[in-house]
């Protein structure tokens, strides 16, 4: 029997998927309103909150990020790669029913696991046994938190970023709300934590309640398909996908684990580093999240070029993006070093000096890691994902090392420079393997690369390479090559094109009528 085309498995209007232009207008749009309350939020919980038990949130939040894709062994970090693949072969319905039912199984023997073990737990986040129920707490939060970011991954393989888009905002609204509300009662971890789990569980039921009829709509497949011909590639790439978020979780939060076990604190002290360490990264992880959103983003729309056989048009956008994204996020982190002494004498009323003082490198290690994010997207693409791993495994290996004899020496600033330090190297890692596998890089996406370093070298020495970044990339083919310009060019003249129809639909002002 032939293979159904595309254009016969579109199940509904509903599930209608954005362009990518549309996707990055609605993502830019979203992302700033959702950020700016993220960052309002932040901002109260450092006023709010001591030191120790800010650090008792970061902890919670780093083991709820890294439990999350852990329990379902990667399943849904897969969809962007293999949805579209189904998708187009007519078997969306059974994809869609097969790895729901895979992630309700192993979410629910992980909820119950971290309840069943919860002194264990608690030991292990916290480094006392004293937070048992604490744990307990965060276990049910963590069910929220697998039907919120398993929901997210089918939204952004459909290409649904609208949706997507909306429902990250309610979530985040929802969060704010519920957890400033819970801390004027009581002050205290557990009320963000269950906040936070209830933020993400009321909008993954309401994106649910909008989802159902665009689902119920989608064709039943016209033949069968085997367990045979799905699992073994499917669960081949979620493997290395799983390893690959273990590493990438590890990665992220080692140093604060490492500031918990190793720095010789007891727990309490401990926690207070780890408070100061939070502070530091409440503007940088801004540059994060978006890096990691615009990643998503673009993953099904290079895995379509991909699957069209255009390999080098995707590594050609690839290379363009984390050049474009290298100067916003330099030029961001610039202006983050003149305004750090507001934020932190003023605005977080002076509690997290600690803080101030690793924030050059905290801005640098986040910038690094955005590029790793957006980069290893062709990895993914080219089924390479098994070497995506090996950069993680180096940095991740080279954190550790670093933080064993950094952290006695220099304390928490120790623990940030160990950081800043292995995602440059991962971050090179991947690169060059991206580059062994067809990916094209000039010297213009190295320069950036090492750009961040300016700004651990103090305020006066970012500015001016900002301003000689600027004057090259304007001036010069040394960042952009002409091909990008001519690119960048014809978009710029495509947007206003489009934006001609609204410019003459503006308001009559009054009088002139």
């Amino acid at each position: 029997m032939p293979t159904p085309k595309p254009s016969s498995t579109e199940p509904s209007s509903r599930l209608r998927t954005d362009t990518l232009a549309a996707s990055v207008v609605i993502l830019l749009v979203a992302t700033v309103i959702q950020r700016t309350i993220g960052f309002g939020r932040g901002v109260l919980f450092c006023r709010w909150l001591s030191p120790e038990t800010l650090g008792q949130w970061e902890m919670a939040y780093s083991f709820l990020l890294l439990a999350a894709p852990l329990a379902v062994l990667g399943v849904p970090g897969s969809f962007g790669r293999y949805l579209e693949h189904f998708r187009q072969r007519g078997h969306l319905r059974t994809f869609l029913r097969r790895t729901t039912v895979w992630t309700g199984l192993f979410g629910t023997a992980a909820v119950t696991l971290v309840v069943w073990k919860a002194p264990q737990f608690s030991r292990l986040i916290f480094g006392s046994n004293e937070n048992a129920g604490l744990v307990r707490s965060i276990a049910l939060c963590l069910a929220a938190i697998i039907v919120h970011h398993t929901l997210i991954s089918i939204l952004t393989a459909l290409r649904l970023f609208r949706v997507v888009s909306i429902m990250s905002f309610c979530q985040s609204l929802l969060f704010a709300g519920l957890a400033l509300g819970l801390l004027t009662v009581d002050a205290s971890v557990s009320s963000i934590v269950t906040g936070y789990g209830v933020a993400c569980l009321l909008a993954s039921l309401g994106t649910i309640a909008w989802l159902r009829p665009g689902l119920r709509d989608i064709p039943q497949p016209i033949d069968p398909l085997p367990q045979t011909d799905f699992w073994p590639r499917l669960l081949r790439f979620a493997f290395f996908v799983w390893v690959t978020n273990l590493l990438s979780q590890l990665f992220t939060i080692i140093d604060r684990y490492m500031i918990v076990h190793y720095s010789g604190l007891d727990s309490s002290e401990a926690l207070q580093q780890v408070g100061y360490y939070h502070s530091s990264q409440i503007v940088p992880l801004l540059l994060v999240s978006v890096a990691d959103l615009l990643s998503g983003m673009m993953m099904p729309h290079l895995s379509h070029d991909w699957e069209a056989g255009r390999h080098e048009q995707v590594g050609e956008q690839l290379n363009l993006a984390v050049k474009l994204m290298g100067l916003a996020m330099f030029a961001f982190g610039v202006v983050a070093l003149l305004f750090a002494p507001l934020l932190f004498d003023v605005v977080f009323a002076g509690k997290y000096t600690g803080g101030l003082l690793v924030f050059p490198w905290a801005l640098a290690a986040c910038i690094w890691y955005g590029f790793c994010l957006i980069s290893r997207n062709y990895l993914w693409c080219a089924e390479r994902s098994r070497l995506a791993t090996v950069p993680l495994v180096l940095g991740l290996g080279l954190n550790v090392l670093l933080n064993l004899l950094l952290l006695p020496m220099w304390g928490l600033l120790g623990a940030v420079v160990a950081t800043g330090i292995s995602t440059l190297v991962c971050l090179a890692a991947t690169l060059w393997l991206s580059r062994r596998h067809g990916m094209r890089l000039d010297r213009g996406t190295w320069l950036l690369v090492a750009t961040p370093l300016a700004l651990t070298a103090g305020t006066s020495t970012a500015v001016a390479t900002l301003l000689v970044l600027l004057v090259a990339t304007l001036g010069t083919n040394l960042v952009l090559t002409p091909d990008e310009r001519t690119q960048l060019r014809d978009l710029l003249i495509h947007s206003l094109a489009k934006l001609k129809p609204w410019l003459k639909r503006s308001p009559t002002p009054a009088g002139t009528a």
